[in-house]
């Protein structure tokens, strides 16, 4: 027969109310931690996907990519559009490396068939930067940039009026006299100016 005394009593008490609580802390964690672990892996999930849509590590420039560069004229608003593919020197870089090659540019696109990247520059395109020619605006002999046409940008308007001028130069400013540096401009138009 066992004889068990008050006291033991009172500390068998205390022991099973440990072993419950012990066991109910080791329950809780074996029922939380997956909980804690699915959400966890939930986040880890949703930030790759995140990373992904912006930016994909794993995509490379490969030797067959297509790599488009665009540049947009902001002060005749002309596009340019170069099309070639990588150098040596691109190819296997990911969009952040060729981030830092082209710094300055936009990525419009990055996959490995295709980079679409963009710049703004704050001139004129070499059509209206390096071809000037005079033509009439407003009955007034007028200095253009770029190309005869439609596309030519107005750059200013002199005060010599073409009710001046004799009819083959007023034909000749009808169609767009093309003058290949400044100074032609200037013996063209101080020859304009005697008449």
């Amino acid at each position: 027969m066992l004889f068990v005394l008050p006291f033991q009593k009172v500390t068998m008490l205390r022991i099973l109310l440990v072993l419950l609580a012990v066991s109910a802390i080791g329950g809780g964690y074996f029922f939380l931690e997956p909980l804690k672990s699915r959400y966890q892996e939930n986040r880890l999930l949703s930030s790759d996907r995140t990373e992904a849509v912006g930016q994909d590590a794993r995509l490379k420039v490969e030797p067959d990519t297509e790599i488009v560069q665009k540049m947009i004229y902001l002060k005749c608003n002309d596009e340019e559009i170069i099309r070639d593919h990588p150098t040596s020197s691109l190819i296997g870089l990911n969009q952040q490396q060729i981030q830092h090659v082209y710094s300055g540019w936009s990525i419009d696109k990055f996959d490995s068939g295709e980079i679409v990247l963009t710049l703004k520059v704050d001139g004129y395109c070499p059509e209206h930067a390096n071809n000037m020619f005079l033509g009439i605006q407003d009955g007034y002999v007028a200095v253009f940039r770029g190309k005869p046409g439609p596309r030519a940008i107005l750059k200013e308007v002199t005060g010599i009026s073409v009710a001046n001028l004799a009819k083959d130069d007023v034909d000749e400013l009808g169609k767009g006299l093309t003058v290949n540096s400044r100074e032609e401009l200037l013996r063209v138009l101080e020859g304009m100016q005697s008449k």
